[in-house]
């Protein structure tokens, strides 16, 4: 099992995900990507180590590092720092591509907390490769009010795999690696989208890291290994690199997934650690946290003072905690407001339980137990009374009040299915788009228009896009669930859970 965590590090969160039992190993990613994308990594190095896979500062769920400008040795000394607030000993450090390069500098600036180094695709770019391949690299990424940009990002992502550099689009710059399938480019697309807003300053940093990669090459004096598959599109570099000191060598990866699996965790077992690694723990960083309960982890917001009343509120579907952010803020000055993605939406699992209702029950009863609440209120949204008419036959005493709206009749909740063409992603948008015009969303008629203002934002309706993406596979188990409830009475109107009206309810 792969469980994800946050710890504070100076004042920002840092997301990890974690597994495995043994001597601790510490994982470091390329870029624009995140821990996501060492997830088979992961899974095959937990057979022999507890694995730590950090998300870098300012991409995943991490909080970016300050300023517009940062060097990789910025991203070494907070990777070090995350390290020391995980509690770690000295252990192995594998890192590719982005990671690579802070691996390198983390074995440079901090060798007393590293056993040795992996290294897959160094980057060492001469200045003249800088100027020609970075040069318009980093596009930005605008929301634009009717979706165009989910399906240019798309697109962006599937060139990515066509040509390096992506915006080159000729045929001397195509890499030799075969289509790849709609769940691959989904992966890298998904993972841009967590970090779009604040990715630039750590991403160019690798990127432009230049021949500084030789001159930390030179410098290292850790044990070590450098490597690349040959279809690695970094793997010539590996021959710019200096002669090896002792410990230290240069190595080709095979290019199948099983051996190179294989092939990773024979390396870093060269450097494992002598001490344990440290205990798992849930931490609440700021406004989020995820909690362990017996369905599997839920992801939470948190808002508001933990001295105030607590409040939970549940969302509709499709939805995620991320929908009645704006209600919960306003609600925050006289609450302790508790929000999670229920399970199977968002961040949170699924549970592998078929009763869905039940199994959110108990999820939210793992959190306020977690977060040490011996009272709350429920406020719940759409499908989330479903969960909240469940809460209330259990007749726990540390439910005092529970306040729900209807669930919509004839809930309609299809799957969104990936498409090679990037149009899951304008799926989504529209549903969400389409409920801040209709209720239910699938309505489309004019008894159903709403008669309150809906939110057009572009930038909004992209981050509750991506946030309902996160559970793309699974979100349609609450409402499904929802449709054969039996509902509580409606006692909060369809208007309720905006900044304006929720308070009032509640208080």
């Amino acid at each position: 099992m792969i469980l994800r965590g946050f710890i504070d590090v100076g004042g920002r969160a840092v997301h990890y995900r974690r597994a495995g039992s043994g001597p601790p190993l510490v994982m470091l990613h390329g870029s624009p990507g995140d821990s996501q994308m060492l997830i088979e990594e992961i899974a095959h190095c937990a057979a022999r180590f507890t694995v730590f896979a950090l998300d870098t500062a300012g991409f995943g769920y991490s909080d970016a590092l300050p300023g517009e400008v940062l060097t990789v040795r910025d991203l070494a000394a907070a990777a070090a720092e995350a390290m020391r607030a995980l509690g770690l000993p000295p252990c192995p450090v594998y890192g590719t591509h982005t990671g690579a390069c802070i691996a390198i500098e983390l074995g440079i600036g901090w060798p007393e907390q590293v056993t040795g180094l992996v290294m897959e695709g160094l980057p060492a770019f001469t200045q003249a490769e800088m100027d020609e391949i970075f040069n318009g690299y980093f596009a930005p990424m605008t929301p634009e009010p009717l979706g165009g940009h989910l399906i240019n990002t798309w697109m962006r992502f599937r060139d990515q795999f066509t040509w390096f550099p992506w915006l080159s689009r000729n045929v001397t710059r195509l890499n030799a690696i075969d289509r790849p399938d709609p769940a691959s480019i989904d992966l890298w697309v998904s993972m841009f989208y967590r970090s779009c807003k604040t990715y630039f300053p750590a991403y160019r940093a690798a990127c432009f890291y230049g021949q500084a990669a030789i001159r930390a090459a030179e410098a290292l004096t850790l044990p070590a290994i450098y490597m690349a598959t040959v279809e690695d599109m970094l793997h010539p570099h590996l021959g710019r690199l200096p002669a090896m000191k002792p410990g230290q060598r240069i190595a080709d990866l095979p290019s199948t997934q099983k051996e190179r699996l294989a092939a990773t965790l024979a390396y870093v077992s060269e450097f494992a650690a002598v001490e344990p690694a440290p205990a798992h723990r849930q931490v609440a960083v700021g406004q989020k946290c995820y909690v362990d309960g017996p369905h599997g982890q839920s992801f939470v917001r948190l808002y508001g003072d933990a001295a105030r009343p607590a409040c939970v509120l549940l969302h509709d579907a499709p939805g995620t905690s991320l929908s009645l952010r704006e209600a919960a803020v306003a609600l925050a000055a006289t609450h302790y407001v508790i929000v999670p993605d229920l399970p199977g939406s968002g961040l949170s699992d699924a549970p592998e339980s078929q009763d869905i209702l039940n199994a959110a029950a108990d999820q939210v009863l793992a959190v306020v137990e977690a977060l040490g609440v011996t009272q709350f209120a429920v406020a719940a949204a759409g499908c989330g009374a479903a969960v909240a008419a469940r809460l209330e036959a259990r007749g726990d005493p540390r439910v005092v009040r529970i306040l729900a709206q209807a669930i919509p009749a004839g809930l309609i909740a299809p799957e969104i299915p990936l498409s090679p063409t990037g149009a899951h992603w304008v799926q989504a948008w529209l549903m969400l788009r389409d409920g801040q015009i209709y209720d239910p969303w699938y309505e489309g008629t004019v008894a159903a228009q709403r008669k309150t203002q809906g939110n057009f934002d572009a930038a909004w309706l992209h981050d509750q896009t991506v946030a309902l993406m996160e559970g793309r596979a699974t979100w349609h188990l609450l409402p499904r669930a929802a449709a054969g409830c039996s509902a509580l009475p409606a006692t909060l109107p369809g208007d309720a859970f905006t900044p304006e009206n929720l308070p009032k309810y509640l208080n």
